[in-house]
């Protein structure tokens, strides 16, 4: 057998065995998302506003977990949440700046008003285009218009949540209590908002002026300190049905896991598309279209495919908006976005000629923002790896832009034969996963070092070392182990469909579902 393949062999091996132990009984994958200082100091924070002290304990776990971590400085609006979090449960005070260009970027409008309460509420000095009473009436409007229009469930709360704050700043207790019963009866019964420790944490302290010691105001506390982890953060929430997708795409033409793990997966899938016909991101919640795009591409060719694709191509085509594109979220002020368009298309034509969707305005669409930007960029994940892997799938392999793009990215390999998600950066696993799919059909000679860096690099227990990738909220990004193992295992898979010259030593990897 060719050295390589032997170790390649190896690695896939342990990779399956590694990714068939974290199923759970249900046929999906659920992890937790490393921890970081906005989830973990909102949280604490919130427990601090718990009558007589009870919660102190949580608090200082937190404080010490937070005082030990670094804010996230990829974006400037990123280090800006996190330090600011991070002084307000710490107790550092100082001047918050709000007047950054970067703030005015529509999808950060929600982010801009948060962080604006909050160092409000928690007594900083606010540095601010608007006034404590301009932000108070545009939070007031829109909470008005949210109780009218189709919001994010957890964003309606977030915002209900921030009203009462500026509300009861104001001595306007009428409406405190208006907007207290609001929010309890979006609330989950006997639980938390959506799975969302953002969401429960603003809640939490909005409760403690609105409803004090009511039994909506118990079950969030609980909720809160159910949830922080042994080492005193807490963890953005999971996305077991987005998860489960992306691992069925990587790892179903594995014979192992095919054997193993593929069908309760499949099952899981099918069982969890929601009403509308569409799939939430994790289970539970409303529908999006970029899981909805992701989940037909895994559930292609096979049986659950078939069961499902008819409810989810009219959900698809009942979201479409009137250019022909698609948000990723149902509600009118969410723009569409590269990343998500492409997904949907791909998923459209992977069920080409059993739809009458129009694909054309999109596809025309996606090259146009990618010919805009100058850049391959996606906004659900960072780095150029996987806007190419993802949003050229939808432009296709032959499309002049994909074509440059693919031969731009080849020639930044590192030296150590891997890739980085930005131009300049250090090889991750992910970004060399992701970049051996866009990469393998066009540059074959590059494929062995990739592989050899992945070998390399793979640790005793099948997984590789992770960096945070996804964006949620936006700009912040979070790390998930299953998206690293997804990326990686997908970039190998990629190189062993090319039937590489040893692959027949490793075994036939079919197209299977994905």
């Amino acid at each position: 057998m060719h050295p390589l393949g032997e170790r390649v062999a190896a690695c896939v091996g342990l990779a399956v065995e590694h990714c068939i132990s974290l199923q759970r009984p249900d046929g999906s994958w659920e992890v937790a998302p490393d921890g970081r200082i906005f989830e973990t100091a909102l949280a604490g924070y919130a427990l601090a506003h718990t009558p007589g002290r009870l919660d102190r304990r949580a608090v200082a776990r937190a404080r010490a977990w937070v005082e030990s971590a670094a804010p996230q400085e990829h974006h400037p609006v990123s280090f800006l949440l996190e330090d600011t979090l991070r002084r307000i449960i710490v107790g550092a005070g100082g001047a918050v700046d709000l007047t950054a260009p970067e703030l005015d970027a529509p999808v950060l409008a929600s982010r801009t008003m948060l962080l604006h309460t909050l160092a409000l509420h928690a007594g900083l000095c606010v540095r601010a285009r608007r006034s404590e009473d301009e932000l108070r009436e545009l939070v007031a409007r829109e909470y008005e218009r949210c109780t009218r229009a189709k919001h994010k469930q957890w964003s309606k709360v977030e915002l209900i949540a921030l009203h009462i704050l500026l509300q009861a700043r104001a001595g306007r207790q009428t409406a405190v209590e208006a907007a207290g019963f609001d929010l309890v009866h979006v609330q989950a019964p006997r639980s938390g908002f959506f799975f969302n420790p953002i969401s429960t944490a603003l809640a939490y302290i909005a409760l403690c002026i609105a409803a004090p010691t009511s039994d909506p105001w118990f079950v969030l506390r609980s909720q809160l300190l159910e949830h922080q982890q042994a080492d005193g953060s807490w963890r953005f929430c999971t996305s077991d049905v987005w998860d489960t997708s992306l691992i069925v795409r990587a790892f179903a033409g594995q014979p192992a896991f095919v054997q193993t793990a593929l069908q309760p997966a499949l099952d899981f899938l099918q069982a969890t598309q929601n009403v509308d016909g569409g799939w939430p991101f994790r289970s539970g919640v409303e529908s999006d279209n970029d899981t909805t795009g992701a989940v037909v591409l895994a559930l292609r060719g096979t049986m659950q495919g078939e069961r499902t694709k008819d409810r989810a191509l009219a959900y698809l085509g009942r979201v479409q908006m009137d250019n022909g594109l698609w948000r990723t979220w149902q509600f009118r002020d969410d723009p569409p976005v590269e990343d998500v368009v492409a997904h949907v298309l791909s998923a459209l034509d992977a069920y080409r000629g059993r739809h009458r969707i129009a694909v054309g305005a999109a596809r025309r669409w996606l090259a146009a923002e990618v010919e805009r930007r100058g850049v391959w960029a996606a906004s659900w994940y960072r780095g150029e790896p996987y806007a190419l892997a993802e949003i050229g799938r939808a432009l296709g392999p032959d499309h002049a832009l994909v074509r440059h793009g693919v031969d731009a990215l080849a020639a930044r390999q590192n030296e150590d034969g891997g890739w980085s998600p930005e131009p300049g950066g250090a090889s991750t696993a992910s970004a060399t996963g992701l970049a051996l799919q866009a990469i393998v059909d066009r540059h074959p000679a590059r494929v062995d070092r990739a592989l050899q860096y992945l070998v390399d690099t793979q640790r005793a227990d099948g997984t590789w070392p992770g960096h945070p990738d996804m964006f949620g909220p936006r700009p912040l990004l979070s790390h998930f182990t299953t998206h690293t193992q997804a990326f990686v295992v997908g970039g190998i898979r990629a190189a062993l469909r090319r039937n590489w010259p040893w692959s027949p030593c490793i075994a036939a990897v079919p197209e299977g579902a994905a």
